[in-house]
């Protein structure tokens, strides 16, 4: 299976997976998410650090399902959904362990930007396609495993590895960026 044969078919299985999916139940999901972190927050200093903190915590999520859905990959092999989980929630307990550390990267790259309110807003669009960069390959990756999928998700062992996740990446960002059209993050 050449690159863009894999990306086509998983464009196909994403437009598939989210055809059911409202913009404006993705834009309340993620307003309600930012608010939330807004009222929790007791200042914008606060504010700010709890969302880069988020970021850094989905982007690492992020990359631990590719990590997954690599394996997968590499394997030849489909996991069962409670590998997956298993896989997932041990990713995510290591992010926690070292999310302070983790997060200082981050906190460099965001510190490029100097205007206060301009690396808030960076951060506000950041994590909330994040959010859905990360429904969109969980939501996937439990679908690829399910039996009625697998002739599908075999096929995918026939192309190389890092195409299909350069694919799935790009994809995934692709999606999150349509559904989020037209999202106002300002209060």
């Amino acid at each position: 299976m050449t690159k863009e044969e894999a990306a086509r078919i998983l464009s196909v299985l994403l437009h598939e997976l989210t055809k059911h999916w409202t913009k404006e139940k993705i834009h309340s999901d993620v307003l309600e998410t930012i608010m939330k972190l807004r009222i929790q927050s007791a200042d914008e200093q606060e504010y700010i650090h709890g969302l880069l903190m988020n970021v850094t915590f989905a982007t690492e999520s992020a990359h631990a399902l590719q990590q997954i859905f690599g394996a997968m990959l590499e394997k030849q092999s489909l996991f069962s959904p409670k590998e997956v989980e298993n896989m997932f929630n041990e990713a995510q307990a290591n992010i926690r362990d070292h999310l302070l550390e983790l997060t200082d990267r981050y906190r460099e790259h965001f510190k490029q930007t100097v205007d206060r309110t301009e690396r808030k807003e960076q951060l506000e669009r950041s994590y909330s396609a994040l959010l859905i960069v990360n429904r969109i390959q969980t939501d996937f990756l439990f679908q690829f495993i399910q039996e009625h999928n697998q002739e599908v998700a075999r096929q995918f062992f026939n192309a190389n590895p890092s195409d299909v996740l350069e694919a799935f990446h790009h994809l995934s960002s692709v999606y999150a960026s349509r559904w989020l059209e037209g999202l106002e993050l300002h209060y």
